[in-house]
């Protein structure tokens, strides 16, 4: 019994120090993100490449974007992205704030208006923004998923409004497939 229990826990440990871009494919439901204080689970929409060799580069967590497309060419692209809690940000509200700050900061012509929160695999409560950005002519929908030591952040950016619309089901079928990996998120 006790060489069980070290077992598990050498499983568990090796679990938590994967580094945080690194992912587990599971063709059923979707790939574990990990990292210091986080694990979740995301699954790429029908369509759509999930790619966390490119996303590490970012500093994300993953990018998606349609098949047959890459992260620099494709017209409309997702991504999901972690922010840690600190004095700064200790709160899902602070994240936001800060980030629509930081997003007026540039354009005062550019807008952010609520939008309606989006479901996750197990009815998780989100707050979702769509984002102009008025210079660029962007449009963006970024949705926020509150942890308890970080915010989860799933966007869906494009620079074409029609594409920025056909992709939105996409969109919300990412967010859909998010759910927190409990097991593997340390204190």
């Amino acid at each position: 019994m006790k060489v069980l229990n070290a077992m598990m826990l050498a499983l568990i440990l090796l679990a938590v120090s994967i580094p945080a871009a690194s992912q587990k494919r599971d063709s059923t439901d979707g790939s574990i993100f990990v990292g210091r204080h986080f694990s979740f689970v995301l699954k790429e929409p029908n369509g759509w490449i999930m790619d966390s060799a490119t996303a590490e580069a970012q500093g994300l967590q993953a990018v998606l974007y349609p098949h047959g497309s890459s992260w620099k060419n494709a017209v409309a692209v997702m991504y999901a992205r972690v922010i840690y809690k600190d004095e700064d940000q200790s709160s899902i509200d602070k994240v936001i704030s800060n980030d629509v700050a930081d997003f007026l900061k540039f354009n005062k012509e550019s807008t952010v208006s609520d939008s309606p929160p989006l479901a996750t695999r197990h009815n998780g409560k989100t707050i979702s923004k769509d984002f102009y950005d008025a210079a660029n002519k962007n449009y963006e929908t970024v949705t926020f998923i509150d942890e308890s030591k970080v915010v989860v952040i799933l966007a869906l950016s494009s620079q074409q409004k029609a594409e920025y619309e056909k992709a939105l089901p996409a969109f919300k079928a990412l967010v859909g497939s998010y759910f927190v990996f409990t097991p593997l998120v340390s204190p």
